[in-house]
């Protein structure tokens, strides 16, 4: 096993686990994570990825396999497909633990969680440019959404490493941490912070987020009212709202 998949109560810890390649992603390891999150537990309300190695979260895609794809091949074969995004399309809140190495497809998998805290280690770049490619799960989308175009542009086309307090400073991450253990107690007390929140409040404000991302302002409001008004027929908004009340009186 590739992964490493823990419950405490109703968050979720996967953990990357291949030290001896730095986590780099190939299609075998990515079926594997793709099943452990299309599997998650129904009662889960947060999902932390982390790497059970200091050294990277995750180096990028498996160069070999790479190397060994045509376009031919690639495009029958389907090479990274869908699977390859189910972190970006899990319906709940994700939060990234990084530490050491997140290049290449490890940094794209960082970007679709909706959070990243980091530790002073954590090292991102994309280096496809050096190998006469470019990023292919999401890379130049989700970078560019996050940072804008004039910065994703130098590191995609420069394939200039960043380290983490750059990171910080560009909005790539949330949170430094000194350590790897300071990084996951953060990344822990945050999560066990949203699962106290109302889930149904939770996933619909990931909804939205991800929304705006692909309309306009005018669809993305009224979208937005539209999911704001759903949630007045939940129990969770009937249990919240009395709860103040009776707390103001």
């Amino acid at each position: 096993m590739l992964t490493k998949l823990v419950y405490d109560k109703d968050i979720a810890t996967l953990t990357l686990d291949n030290p001896k390649k730095l986590n780099a992603l190939s299609s075998d390891f990515v079926e594997e994570i793709y099943e452990r999150i299309t599997s998650l537990k129904k009662e889960t309300k947060v999902l932390i990825i982390t790497s059970g190695s200091p050294k990277a979260f995750a180096a990028g895609v498996n160069v070999q396999e790479i190397h060994d794809n045509t376009y031919e091949s690639a495009y029958l074969n389907d090479f990274i497909n869908r699977k390859w995004e189910a972190v970006a399309n899990v319906k709940i809140p994700v939060i990234a633990a990084v530490s050491g190495y997140a290049l290449g497809g490890g940094f794209e998998l960082a970007l679709m969680c909706d959070v990243i805290v980091a530790s002073k280690s954590a090292v991102f770049g994309f280096p496809e440019v050096n190998l006469g490619i470019m990023p292919g799960m999401g890379g130049t989308q989700f970078l560019t959404r996050t940072v804008g175009t004039k910065i994703a542009s130098e590191l995609l086309m420069t394939g200039r490493f960043v380290g983490a307090e750059e990171a910080l400073s560009l909005g790539l991450i949330n949170y430094l941490a000194e350590n790897d253990s300071e990084m996951m107690l953060k990344a822990q007390n945050m999560a066990v912070e949203i699962s106290k929140k109302s889930i149904m409040s939770t996933r619909i404000i990931k909804e939205a987020i991800r929304l705006s991302q692909d309309v306009g302002l005018s669809q993305g409001i009224k979208s937005e009212r539209q999911m704001f008004r759903s949630l007045f027929s939940t129990s969770f908004k009937q249990k919240g709202t009395e709860a103040f009340l009776n707390k103001k009186k």
